[in-house]
């Protein structure tokens, strides 16, 4: 009985560990261009920083949320970028536009904007924006 509890409860836990990882974020913005090509996708670039409390209020919840993890999964290929960490980062920021962090921007497959998102958003209203870009873009 011991070993059915605790293989259930592994199970469980492995499936759990899944779904939290269900968002590949890549911190390569070369290479989410390239798959996005490959994928036909759109690419959503967040731009954040360490000390940035709204960046790290959106990683907890908004993009945790079920919802926002399958949209993300399904329609678009995700990158983060810290300006700070590089000038390459740095130089893609000030591309951008970036005056203020969080600052998510999406990107067509060829690196041109087609939309952005300035601070941070609850789950649904997040959700609502990347449903609205998503069928922007189908709709060229």
């Amino acid at each position: 009985m011991k070993r059915l509890i605790t293989v259930t409860i592994l199970g469980f836990l492995a499936l759990n560990a899944g779904a939290l990882a269900a968002v590949d974020w890549g911190h390569d913005y070369d290479a989410a261009l390239e798959t996005a090509k490959r994928d036909k996708k759109l690419v959503i670039v967040d731009l954040y920083t360490d000390w940035c409390g709204w960046c790290k209020k959106l990683d907890k919840d908004t993009y945790s949320d079920k919802d926002v993890e399958a949209k993300l999964t399904k329609d678009f290929i995700a990158v983060k970028v810290n300006p700070e960490k590089s000038e390459r980062n740095a130089k893609l920021s000030r591309t951008f536009g970036t005056t203020g962090f969080p600052h998510i921007v999406f990107v067509d497959a060829n690196g041109q904007k087609v939309s952005e998102i300035d601070g941070y958003l609850p789950a649904a209203q997040f959700l609502e924006q990347l449903n609205k870009i998503s069928e922007k873009a189908t709709k060229k």
